[in-house]
């Protein structure tokens, strides 16, 4: 019974080990800032974002544009908001407006998860799309477009150089957090509420260990931290294969993929090596089990009573 026991507490010990690596990991991306600032905050240095962005807001531009400018460039109003495109996208702004957009989207979806977990859910996919405000960004994108326009044009009497804020709209997205059939959202909560207990987890995972060790008579002991360690190496190297690394699949439009494929890496370069220690650890784990085993087998071998003669 106590080789049953033994078995059985460091094979929960292992499950529960992974189960606490992974909740640290999901709570620093919901409530550290730093995790969603190296996975995304070097966004705007890659071609692709900014000129989608630039594009939703140029569009934005164009359907809200003032007729009394648009008369007064005519056929120059598209080449003369093109010409501070460049002017938008060198901006020391941007930065800290983005840094600001992804510690804002952050938080908001962090509490969205948190009242899912605390009020229910409709069971709709869509309950965990995520709005990003892009209004800081936008303010910051359109400063040198609004300076311009304001130098270039606020000299002219019928001009309210005051309705160029039009220029910085208040931009918000909805992306969808999942695209996998079925879904359920609550689950999504349940992970998010329980990450914030990850370290009780892991505490409880070392009890389990400690005690798994101890209820193990003789050589039974070695076999159970063997099996247990073997667990949690496989369940280390599967995560680290698979949800470390994920796949977010392939787009029609090359510019987003582009965007999609450089943030599955850089998250993939956060995740990943803390599974590989982990997977490592449980490596060592399994030949020191080995190890003790052998050497358990050998003294028993050793203390036999040899037979008279």
């Amino acid at each position: 019974m106590r080789q049953v026991l033994s078995v059985i507490s460091l094979l929960l010990a292992a499950v529960l080990g992974a189960s606490a690596l992974a909740g640290f990991q999901i709570n620093q991306l919901l409530r550290d800032e730093e995790p969603i600032r190296e996975i995304a905050g070097d966004l705007p240095q890659q071609d692709a974002f900014s000129e989608i962005l630039a594009e939703t807001l140029l569009t934005r531009m164009e359907t809200e544009l003032p007729s009394a400018i648009t008369s007064l460039l005519g056929d120059q109003a598209d080449s003369a908001v093109d010409s501070l495109v460049a002017s938008m996208l060198d901006n020391e702004e941007i930065d800290p407006a983005w840094d600001e957009t992804l510690q804002g989207t952050r938080a908001d979806y962090t509490s969205q998860l948190e009242t899912m977990f605390d009020q229910g859910t409709t069971g709709d996919a869509s309950d965990l799309d995520l709005a990003v405000d892009l209004s800081p960004m936008a303010e910051a994108m359109t400063g040198p477009l609004r300076e311009g326009l304001d130098s270039a044009l606020g000299w002219l009497p019928f001009v309210d150089t005051s309705s160029f804020e039009f220029l910085a709209p208040e931009v918000v997205v909805d992306i969808e957090a999942t695209t996998q059939e079925g879904a359920d959202p609550y689950t999504w909560a349940l992970l998010a509420e329980v990450s914030q207990h990850w370290l009780v987890i892991a505490v409880i995972a070392g009890v389990l260990v400690i005690v798994g060790l101890l209820l193990g008579p003789g050589r039974s002991r070695w076999v159970a931290l063997t099996l247990g360690a073997l667990l949690a190496a496989a369940l280390g190297v599967w995560i680290a294969l698979t949800v470390a690394s994920p796949e977010f699949g392939q787009l029609p439009d090359e510019s987003t993929q582009a965007l999609v494929t450089h943030v599955q890496e850089r998250f993939t370069e956060w995740a990943q090596p803390a599974w590989w220690v982990f997977s490592g650890a449980a490596g060592a784990a399994v030949v020191v089990g080995l190890l003790g085993s052998v050497a358990a087998r050998s003294s028993r071998h050793v203390t036999k009573p040899s037979a008279t003669v």
